[in-house]
Order: structure tokens, then sequence, then C-alpha cells
């Protein structure tokens, strides 16, 4: 084995040179570390942009589901117009009321099924129209008289044609509130 030794001047030199690794290795660190940084930003970018993202889906869900209620809402106030306050006893002769009854408590269900949407405060619009609606669905699917068929028909009728508007002013509330990019 050899021995090396070193002067004064070699330790010096050893002793440079391990500063000079010394400051180089910390610049290699903050650069590390500002470049972590940097990644993290855009990290949080990523998911602040996947976050909104979402919530928009979500949002839009909403619209169409209480565009469809709207809809449903259209549609079953033009079965319940049937044996609604217009109708008279030669219209109401052949008609099923049995069927229409069972229409409207189709309804009812879908009504509250989507019913999360229609909270207002401690009011569920909804589910107070669905509660309203039962007791007359039996009455007009047991109805046999034209006077029994005409009071539930009625009532049916302006039960939902009640709810009508605060449907339709939810659903343009909705759809005005859409995030845009």
């Amino acid at each position: 084995m050899k021995t090396v030794t070193l002067g004064p001047r070699g330790i010096y030199n050893l002793s440079v040179i391990g500063t000079w690794i010394s400051v180089v290795g910390s610049i290699a660190s903050i650069g590390g570390a500002i470049w972590a940084f940097v990644q993290a930003r855009r990290a949080v970018g990523a998911a602040s942009t996947a976050t909104r993202a979402r919530d928009e889906i979500i949002e839009r869900r909403k619209i169409v589901e209480v565009s469809q209620v709207h809809s449903e809402t259209n549609k079953i106030l033009r079965v319940a117009s049937k044996v609604g306050p217009s109708c008279n006893e030669r219209q109401l002769q052949g008609l099923d009321c049995g069927e229409i009854a069972r229409e409207i408590e189709e309804y009812a269900r879908f009504l509250n099924e989507h019913s999360s949407h229609f909270t207002d405060l401690f009011e569920n619009q909804a589910k107070e129209l669905c509660e309203k609606l039962f007791p007359d669905i039996e009455k007009l699917s047991e109805a046999m008289t034209f006077e029994e068929k005409k009071s539930a028909g009625k009532n049916i009728y302006q039960n939902i044609n009640t709810f009508l508007p605060f449907v339709k002013d939810l659903s343009d509330d909705k759809k005005e509130r859409v995030p845009t990019r």
C-alpha cells in the first residue's frame, strides 16, 4: 500500500473542492425545491379545474332533472285535465279514471324521486304536492259517480296546476345559473 501525504496546500485544495461541492449541492437542492413548488402549484391548478368540471357536470345533471320534472308536470296536467274543472258528465263517459289515477300516481312517484331539487329553506314543494295528491288519487281510482270523479279530478288538477309555476321558475333559475367557462 502506498501512502499519500498531503501538504498544507493539498488539504486546502480538498477544503475548497469540498466547499464547491457543498455550494453546488445546495444550489441543486434549492433548484429541486423550486421545481417541486412549481409542480405543486400546477397540481393545485389541475385539481381545482377538475373540481370545477365535476361541479359543472353535477349542476347540468340537476338542470336536466328539473327540466324533466317540468316536462312531466305539463304532461300529467294534460292527463288530469280529462277529469279536471272543465270536464262534464258526457266527457267522463267511457273514460278509465283508474288508468288516469295510475298515471298520476306514477307522476307522484317520479316527483318524489326528484324532490331534493325542490327544497326551499324548510319547505319542499314537491313532497307537499305528493302528500296532497295521494288522497285524491285514491278517491279518483275508487270514484263511481260523476260528482266523485269530478271532485277528485278537480283537486288533482288544481294541485298540479299550482305546482307548475314553481317548477317552471326553478327550471328557469337553474338554466340561468349554468356555469360557463
